[in-house]
């Protein structure tokens, strides 16, 4: 009749219980299956004694599965630590029982120690001394094992006594995984757990030498894990971008997080629940094609990877959760469309006509700053700065420096910031705009005393230029110059035609507008120029066919 129980098998009158080994086990165990003798030749018995067994083998692969691939902890605790100083003093006694038990063993080290002493006893004395297998071991075994108990004995004593952690790691770690758990010497708490488990296992070599004078020592039994040596979760990219968010030298932006978010989001739709570790490669180029067949545009989908991307090798290189960046080097092609140009001559006519540059009609939209709706275009006409380096100027970066006035850029002020290291410079300013009234302008809202060079100008945290940029816009398609070109940043573009046509190097164009400067390999290009040399470059800023008249009080 045939059993309900998967694997039992008879053998001639005897019941056997079949374990076949789990695939990824196999190497670990050395075979495929076991045939496990139940010791009953009564199929009822063996049902229930098969039962049992089965259970305990089942529970046996999980830990074997789990000690092979252990999982990390974000914290060694104080329970943890005790657990694994237990389980150190268990693993000692538990060897010593071995090695008193193991008959041939005993005779081995009896042997050893003779030849180490000296000694000329032949081998048969050690086997004739022994009355039988229940007799333990000789007289000169116990010798011999006392001396090695307390040769290592002391050796636990040093290591104790100098706090050398090294000597009981290999073990701690071995235990560890045993529980599921990785253990890292970096992990908080590993340090004070490795010396409760140092303490036992010197506690435990000195039983072990007081079982030798016949003490009685029983060895503990082995612990399991509780709760408290629970794996930790296994890491996944929003873990990543938690972190990401408030790292670094400074605060993320809000638009930074926002984007990063997104794309987060996107791909969490996409990877639902993996884990950081799973993040491959093949992962990556499967999300690739993805993003190019499901986002807008081109450059949307590149955004998004370049997020994902940037999260990896954040987790590598500064967090150091991933061996390395699994995605580096993939990308997506997004052709750039609506490329940036200069404003043209007629772009510039329409937009210093209207009445705001010829009558000094300051705007009553809040977004316009008033005196920055006027001053800021100019600005940018003769110098190319940055829309956002303009809109965070304050009275203190308007400067004299070496007989010249400059705008000093820099991100040392509140709620300052500039791009790059280049953005960092002083802007000679420009003959045309000391003539229209800047300089005055600037002392005015000085005996304001006002800390900004634009007191009506709302800013927007980590994006300065966001809310000018607005009203630029609306102002600008009120003139007709509608769609996405010309904008202000166009006008970074605008002012190196009339340098380059004034015989002014590339170099010195980037000098002026904060580009960096690079030769013709891609080495950056260390440099110096006099500010007299640069303001040179300002002066040749110049528009033959734009008349801009004094209108400003």
């Amino acid at each position: 009749m045939a059993s309900t129980l998967t694997g039992l098998n008879q053998r001639g009158s005897r019941w056997y219980l079949n374990i076949v080994v789990p695939p990824d086990l196999r190497a670990a165990y050395g075979k495929r299956a076991m045939n496990i003798a139940l010791g009953t030749s009564d199929r009822r018995a063996a049902t229930l004694l098969g039962t049992v067994k089965r259970a305990e083998w089942l529970a046996a692969f999980e830990a074997k599965r789990s000690e092979l691939n252990p999982s990390p902890v974000d914290a060694i605790t104080p329970d943890m630590a005790a657990l694994l100083a237990e389980r150190t003093r268990a693993v000692v006694l538990g060897r010593d029982d071995n090695i008193r038990a193991d008959l041939s063993l005993l005779a081995d080290i009896a042997r050893v120690h003779r030849v180490r002493s000296q000694l000329s006893i032949p081998d048969a004395g050690i086997i004739d001394s022994r009355i039988d297998d229940l007799s333990g071991a000789t007289e000169e075994e116990r010798e011999a094992l006392a001396d090695l108990n307390a040769f290592r004995d002391g050796k636990a004593a040093v290591s104790l006594a100098g706090q050398n952690l090294a000597a009981v790691l290999p073990l701690v770690q071995a235990e560890a995984a045993k529980l599921g758990v990785s253990f890292d010497v970096k992990t908080p708490g590993a340090r004070g757990a490795l010396l409760a488990c140092l303490k036992a296992y010197r506690t435990a070599h000195k039983e072990v030498t007081l079982r030798d004078t016949g003490e009685v020592i029983d060895t503990p039994m082995v612990l399991t894990a509780p709760k408290a040596l629970k794996p930790a979760k296994p890491r996944t990219l929003r873990d990543v971008f938690d972190k990401w968010k408030t790292s670094g030298d400074s605060p993320r932006s809000a638009d930074s997080i926002g984007a990063y978010e997104r794309a987060l989001k996107q791909f969490e739709g996409q990877q639902k629940g993996l884990a950081l570790a799973a993040i491959t490669r093949e992962v990556g180029d499967t999300y690739r094609t993805w993003l190019r067949e499901n986002c807008t545009t081109p450059k949307t989908a590149r955004d998004r990877l370049t997020a994902i991307k940037s999260l990896l090798k954040y987790a590598h290189e500064t967090l150091e959760w991933l061996p390395k960046q699994p995605w580096r080097g993939l990308d997506i092609k997004a052709p750039t469309t609506n490329k940036r140009r200069p404003w043209t001559t007629e772009e510039l006519k329409a937009l210093f006509a209207a009445p705001l540059h010829t009558a000094y009609a300051l705007p009553d939209a809040r977004y316009g700053g008033r005196e920055a709706a006027y001053w800021i275009p100019l600005l940018g006409l003769f110098t190319g700065t940055r829309l956002g380096e303009l809109c965070q100027l304050k009275t203190a970066d308007v400067q004299k420096v070496e007989g010249i006035d400059v705008l000093v850029l820099t991100n040392e002020g509140e709620g300052q910031s500039i791009k790059s290291d280049a953005g960092h410079r002083s802007v000679p300013i420009h003959s045309e705009l000391i003539r229209l009234g800047f300089l005055t302008y600037v002392e005015a809202i000085r005996k304001t005393r006002s800390d900004s060079l634009w007191p009506s100008l709302p800013l927007r945290e980590g994006k300065p230029s966001d809310l000018f940029g607005r009203w630029f816009k609306d102002h600008r398609n009120a003139l007709g110059l509608t769609g996405t070109r010309p904008d202000f940043h166009c006008f970074r573009h605008t002012v190196r035609a009339p340098m380059r046509r004034a015989g002014f190097s590339e170099a010195t164009q980037d000098k002026v507008t904060g580009h960096k400067i690079k030769g013709s390999i891609g080495t950056v290009v260390y440099d110096h120029w006099t500010l007299k040399e640069v303001q040179e470059a300002v002066e040749a800023i110049q528009y033959p066919a734009l008349r801009l008249p004094v209108v400003a009080p």
